[in-house]
Parts: C-alpha cells; sequence; structure tokens
C-alpha cells in the first residue's frame, strides 16, 4: 500500500493540531469558568474538563510519536526535504531554510514533549505497574502545565503552516467555526440557575445555596 503523499501529511497533521487546540480550549474553558455552574452537574464537568486536558495532551503525543512507522511533524520535515522542488509558493532554499527553523523549535520543545510521552505511554495508552503504584511518581517525573501544551500547540502551528504556506500558498489560524461554543452552553445553564434563584426568591425569600458570579 503505497504512503500518504505530502500534502496528504500535512493535512492530516495541521487537522491533529486544530482538534487538538479544541480539546485545549475547551478544558481551559472550564477550568476557568464559575464552580457554581460547574457544580449543577459535577460528575459530567469533571469528566469533560480532565477528558479534555488529556485528550489535548494525548493529541501532542500522537503528533510527535516515536513510534516507527507512524505519521508525525519529524515525518512531514523529512519529506518536505526530499521534496523540496515539489512546492509550489517557495523554493527549495526557502523550504530547507524552514525546515531549519521547524527542527529548532522541535529541538526546544524536547523537554515538554518527553513529558508527555512519559504520560501518554505510562498512563494514557497503557497502565504502567509503577504508575499504578505511585502515580504522584509519574506526575513529579513527567511535569506539565497549561503554559507547556499551549507552547507545543503555538509552535507546532506555527511550523506547519509555514510548511503549507510555502507548498500550495495556505496560512492562517488553525481552529474552528464556534471553537469557543462551550461557553454559549455554559450561559444557558447560568441563565436557567438564576431564573430558578429568583423563582425560589419570590416564594420564600432569601437562596440559600452558591450564587453563580456576577
Amino acid at each position: 500500500m503505497a504512503n500518504p503523499d505530502l500534502k496528504q501529511t500535512l493535512d492530516a497533521l495541521k487537522n491533529q493540531v486544530l482538534v487538538g487546540k479544541a480539546y485545549l480550549l475547551i478544558g481551559k474553558g472550564l477550568l476557568d469558568s464559575d464552580p457554581v455552574i460547574r457544580q449543577t452537574a459535577p460528575t459530567f464537568f469533571g469528566l469533560t474538563l480532565d477528558g479534555s486536558l488529556e485528550l489535548a495532551q494525548i493529541t501532542a503525543a500522537r503528533l510527535y510519536d516515536t513510534t516507527a512507522g507512524t505519521i508525525t511533524v519529524t515525518t512531514i520535515l523529512r519529506m518536505a526535504g526530499q521534496q523540496a522542488g515539489l512546492f509550489q509558493r517557495g523554493n527549495a532554499m526557502e523550504v530547507r531554510a524552514a525546515i531549519k527553523q521547524a527542527e529548532q523549535k522541535i529541538a526546544a520543545l524536547e523537554p515538554v514533549l518527553e513529558s508527555i510521552r512519559l504520560r501518554r505511554n505510562e498512563w494514557f495508552a497503557h497502565l504502567a505497574p509503577d504508575t499504578v503504584r505511585d502515580p504522584k511518581a509519574l506526575a513529579e517525573r513527567a511535569k506539565l502545565t497549561i503554559p507547556d501544551l499551549d507552547r507545543v500547540y503555538s509552535e507546532t502551528e506555527e511550523l506547519l503552516i509555514d510548511l503549507a504556506c510555502l507548498y500550495e500558498g495556505t496560512f492562517g489560524e488553525l481552529r474552528y467555526i464556534g471553537h469557543d461554543d462551550y461557553q454559549m452552553a455554559l450561559k444557558y445553564i447560568r441563565d436557567a440557575q438564576c431564573a430558578q434563584i429568583k423563582e425560589y426568591e419570590r416564594e420564600f425569600g432569601a437562596w440559600p445555596g452558591p450564587r453563580p458570579k456576577d
């Protein structure tokens, strides 16, 4: 079976960044949302928040997988170097310069990527015995912050867009239309809860529980 061509590979990686960024945005948005709203459905919001952040990490690990034969960011850089003459919007020198810059970005990200790989290999994809025995040990060995994940996606998006621009002239941020529509769902819940509080206070007096912000 034939391997994917350069455009198919580039498009697949861009889509992974698109999806990973969406997971991360939802996770961050829920993390910053009003706790009173989240308490309306704590199981749902808790699992959605944790799941979104985990999927953001898994998608980042997929982009930089070290398994032989997988399609990764390293794959597209190798293909670009081999097929530099096929780029429609940039000459071979410009393509090689973009590859070199991308390799420097990846090298700078390596400590963060190593933490992501450890988390993926020892918890998300497989339950490593040592991690089951002592989960805190993995958190210590594979330290990772949300700004770290933001950086991985930002740098990866930038290098892929640079290649796409040279290859076929496409550019622009990788983002879903309605990428922040989770905010509308939170607003509907808040509005319903406020209406419930107003109705309660009209009949019984002061609301005894926590109130949404603002």
